[in-house]
């Protein structure tokens, strides 16, 4: 199960990666907002963060300061990216509204503690035991800081897709279109069930190695990054044997 899971990973990582790429052409070539803090929060989350903080646990770098350092910028990059997560919902689905801004920067704030308590317990551990010890509430405050815009990017995917259902039926939206929110809304409660199994294991004191929770983060994994790799690679004959859509005309507005 092990070796399953970190083959999972490592397909997980590397659509994350392709994804990341394919959002930053988007964002330079349309020069918009929501594709700006997509590719950063990916990029953040995939590209910094979750690789450098691997990599800073690995049995020759515990305790050395190379390997603090490397989980400083680790977690740096994970806090990045969960603050541009968080802005992506509130200027996309709630722009104006006072409640989303609020929860978007206290949600930041949030992250930017909980990954400076880790970084500080980190770098002050005298043994990997005090370590671990000690960044237990830190390292749970962060993870669910993640999960946190994850969980609100999958309601408010949610939501909209059952407005653009209603909007393809009147002929307002294709249905790659309107598919696309679905595949958004379950690779953030597939991402969003992963982090809450995590969170759960470190809060119980269990090894995340048992055959149950990397199942289900194995699973989830897959989902994710199926969902990633339709929402931004969508082929055309998915979207025309799949979906049912015509290419002979467009429909008035997407």
């Amino acid at each position: 199960m092990a070796l399953l899971t970190g083959i999972v990973g490592a397909v997980s990582v590397l659509v994350a990666w392709l994804v990341t790429a394919r959002l930053f052409a988007i964002s330079r070539r349309t020069r918009a907002a929501p594709a700006q803090l997509l590719a950063t929060a990916f990029a953040g989350l995939f590209g910094v963060g979750y690789p450098l903080g691997a990599i800073s646990r690995a049995p020759g770098l515990v305790e050395t300061h190379q390997g603090s350092l490397l989980f400083a910028l680790g977690t740096l990059g994970m806090v990045v990216g969960a603050a541009a997560l968080n802005g992506f919902p509130q200027i996309v689905f709630r722009p104006g509204c006072r409640w989303a801004a609020l929860v978007r920067w206290l949600a930041t704030l949030v992250a930017v503690a909980a990954g400076l308590g880790s970084t500080i317990c980190v770098a002050a551990a005298n043994s990997r035991e005090e370590m671990i010890e000690t960044i237990q509430p830190w390292a749970v405050a962060l993870i669910l800081s993640i999960g946190l815009p994850f969980v609100w990017n999958g309601i408010e995917s949610t939501l909209y897709y059952g407005r653009m259902k209603k909007r393809q039926k009147l002929g307002l939206a294709r249905p790659s279109t309107t598919h696309t929110f679905l595949l958004w809304a379950l690779a953030s409660w597939g991402s969003a069930a992963q982090i809450g199994v995590i969170a759960a294991i470190r809060l119980a004191g269990q090894p995340i190695v048992a055959p149950l929770p990397m199942g289900i983060i194995a699973g989830c994994s897959l989902m994710t990054s199926a969902c990633w790799s339709l929402a931004f690679f969508m082929p055309k004959s998915y979207r025309s044997k799949v979906l049912g859509e015509s290419f002979e005309a467009s429909p008035a507005t997407d």
